[in-house]
């Protein structure tokens, strides 16, 4: 497959765990192993999403707050990373208050959209990361897809969608000696509460507690950044995100899907199906000529079997209105998946500016698809996807940027 265009950056981000742990390396020198690496990357780590949540702009690595660490570390950190190397170009919340959708600058000008969804009032959180600027798999109902594939994010500009989406939450007041401790959840009156809060460690209190890979690109054409970024993700000392609670989308990239229970165990993969087919399929999602249905859903197999009883797969099922709707759809879906332990999740296509012009099904036809997929016959667990923040282009398959394309250079190939 052809590589996405290279981009020219000048800072690294602190988030970048791999870039990270290369300097640390470095300075540690061959005798002291990696592991002695990662222990002083993990309290870095720990203080850079510390101090980028409480609204800093600069990680204080003094002995007080980060012990333990070499002293070169606390020399040259400063010189050799950016704590955040992207900013809010643009920040829509839908009218309901449920959705905010946030447009995220890159050094190099490049635009990609986080979207934040609340689920109930003060209840869940989710976050729906982009992976790449733009995306070449050009799925016809996706405004992403019209875009083509202009670069891929590095796990640290992953990274800072969560940090600008946990900014969101603390209100961007000062660090506290209370962040550190992640069990400290004592509470004496409402006021210590909102003050808890606003000081918020990742993975306690008010905050994104679920991520999903489905903003703009195809995240398994950026796999290693991916995969660099669920790590610090998922690690208590660092955003604290549960394994289960991160799921990352793919429209069938077969070789990555095999990969991904190895490298990055215990998160949910979403499957972008959206055709029962081989045929139908590659009408709606052109490269589906690559890798075959059969050879797709014998990569899901593996992943479900390899990852054991607690490993979860979804089935994405954009409906198009008179394309992909009809009970016979369903009841080929139903036989693709009554034998599998998934959840399909039907998604009613919602308008976008793509040249396809699909149209939305009709509740009804919605409502016969999950029919006959829950019933008798199949019993496929099935949910209907209720979207949240289409009034600002945040919904499911809207992610383009509306305001112009990405104003960043691209250095190198390119499409």
């Amino acid at each position: 497959a052809a590589m996405a265009p290279a981009r020219k950056l000048t800072r690294t981000s602190l988030f970048d765990r791999s870039a990270l742990m290369s300097f640390l390396e470095d300075g540690l020198g061959p005798k002291r192993g990696t592991d002695t690496a990662a222990k002083h990357c993990r309290a870095i780590l720990h203080a850079a999403v510390r101090d980028a949540e409480a609204g800093l702009d600069a990680v204080d690595l003094s002995k007080s707050r980060v012990p333990g660490i070499p002293q070169f570390a606390r020399d040259q950190i400063p010189r050799e990373f950016a704590l955040l190397t992207t900013t809010i170009a643009d920040c829509q919340t839908s009218k309901d208050g449920s959705t905010t959708k946030m447009v995220v600058e890159t050094q190099d000008g490049h635009r990609v959209e986080s979207v934040v969804m609340r689920h109930d009032k003060g209840g869940r959180v989710t976050l729906c990361v982009s992976s790449q600027v733009g995306c070449k798999m050009g799925c016809t109902f996706c405004a992403t897809g019209t875009l083509g594939e202009l670069g891929n994010l590095t796990s640290g500009e992953i990274l800072e969608q969560l940090v600008h989406a946990n900014r969101l939450f603390n209100g961007g007041s000062d660090a506290d000696d209370s962040r550190d401790d992640p069990d400290d959840n004592t509470q004496t009156d409402n006021r210590d509460r909102d003050d808890k809060d606003k000081r918020r460690v990742s993975g306690t209190g008010r905050g994104v507690r679920n991520l999903v890979f489905m903003g703009m690109g195809e995240p398994l054409n950026n796999y290693d950044s991916v995969v660099d970024a669920i790590g610090p993700m998922t690690d208590p000392t660092a955003f604290g995100l549960a394994p289960s609670k991160v799921t990352v989308s793919t429209v069938g990239v077969v070789p990555k899907m095999r990969r991904l229970i190895v490298d990055a165990p215990g998160v949910c993969l979403a499957l972008s199906l959206h055709a029962p087919n081989q045929p139908l399929r590659e009408r709606i999602v052109p490269t589906a000529t690559a890798y075959k249905l059969p050879d797709i859903l014998a990569a899901l197999d593996h992943y479900l079997a390899a990852g054991g009883p607690k490993t979860s797969a979804m089935i994405e099922y954009c409906v198009l209105g008179g394309v992909n709707d009809s009970v016979e759809c369903a009841r080929e879906l139903g036989h693709l998946m009554r034998d599998r332990d998934v959840i399909v999740n039907l998604i009613p296509y919602n308008p976008t500016d793509v040249p396809m012009g699909h149209e939305p099904p009709t509740p009804e036809a919605v409502r016969a698809m999950y029919s006959v997929l829950t019933g008798r016959e199949f019993k496929v667990f099935t949910t209907v996807r209720h979207e949240m923040g289409q009034d600002i282009s945040g919904a499911c398959g809207q992610l383009a940027l509306k305001k112009g394309p990405s104003r960043g250079s691209v250095a190198g190939g390119g499409s």
